[in-house]
């Protein structure tokens, strides 16, 4: 008998830091609250460097992620309910403790019981800590700015989910400004081998935006960068009404790549 899905638990990576990730994830986590009021949560899984909380306007909450990584508190004492529509799983920006070995799968099949999206924030590079926010997710969202450092470490965020057997839903290409050292789209989408999703435009209005503590989509919802994150929630949100049966894992990012780029060529 398929069992039906629970919530559905994405991913947003980067092995490249300073990409825009917590940004993606903030604002894509705020457009698709408006579709699903409180059905929605952002997880933050970067134990060391919680910036999370900040894009929300969350400075100081009381009970951190790291509390309840650590046993310390149970995971519903630590969420909070935001001002736009979504919770939000907090970290400590004071946290200087050496990680570790982590395990989050305990606290992510709690948090499914209630959410329909988890949207989780994560480290960049490859620590432990990435690898166990990978072993939690359902699919996988790449961050990645269109120069060369960034395109590498997209390629090792490729891998590292092939590995885990781990499907990518898509790359996010952010911070474009056009500039004449930027890689062209067009290159970077032959050297991945995977559909970009949307562009999103460096935008003056995303800083301030963070400087208020709110998503780009709630604060300046016709800024550029703030169109783009809305049209991402709409094909997350299309994807998932294609996600109501569970299905064996195992199909993995390279299949689906090898599949993607077959259905290129018979175009």
């Amino acid at each position: 008998m398929v069992k039906k899905r629970k919530g559905m638990v994405l991913g947003v990576f980067s092995a490249k830091g300073g990409v825009g990730k917590t940004t993606t994830v903030a604002n894509l986590g705020a457009a698709i609250a408006q579709r699903l009021k409180d059905k929605v949560l952002l997880a933050e899984t970067n134990m060391t460097a919680s910036n999370l909380g900040l894009h929300l306007g969350v400075l100081d909450p009381p009970i951190v992620v790291q509390d309840v990584v650590y046993g310390r508190v149970k995971v519903s004492d630590a969420v909070i309910k935001t001002d736009y529509g979504m919770h939000v799983l907090p970290g400590s920006v004071a946290f200087t403790d050496e990680v570790g070995s982590i395990d989050l799968s305990s606290i992510v099949d709690e948090l499914k019981k209630k959410y329909q999206v988890i949207i989780l924030d994560t480290a960049p590079g490859f620590a432990p800590e990435v690898y166990a926010g990978m072993k939690v997710c359902d699919e996988i969202l790449v961050c990645c700015q269109p120069q060369v450092p960034a395109i590498a470490g997209t390629l090792q965020t490729f891998r590292a989910a092939d590995r885990l057997k781990l499907p990518v839903f898509g790359v996010v290409l952010t911070r474009i400004t056009k500039k004449r050292y930027e890689i062209s789209l067009s290159d970077i989408r032959r050297t991945l081998g995977w559909p970009t999703l949307v562009e999103i435009p460096e935008d003056d209005m995303v800083p301030e935006s963070i400087t208020r503590g709110m998503p780009v989509v709630l604060y300046a919802p016709n800024a550029p960068a703030a169109v783009e994150y809305r049209r991402l929630a709409q094909m997350l949100l299309s994807h998932m009404k294609t996600r109501k049966h569970a299905k064996p894992r195992g199909k993995g990012a390279r299949r689906a790549r090898k599949s993607h780029k077959a259905k290129r060529k018979r175009r």
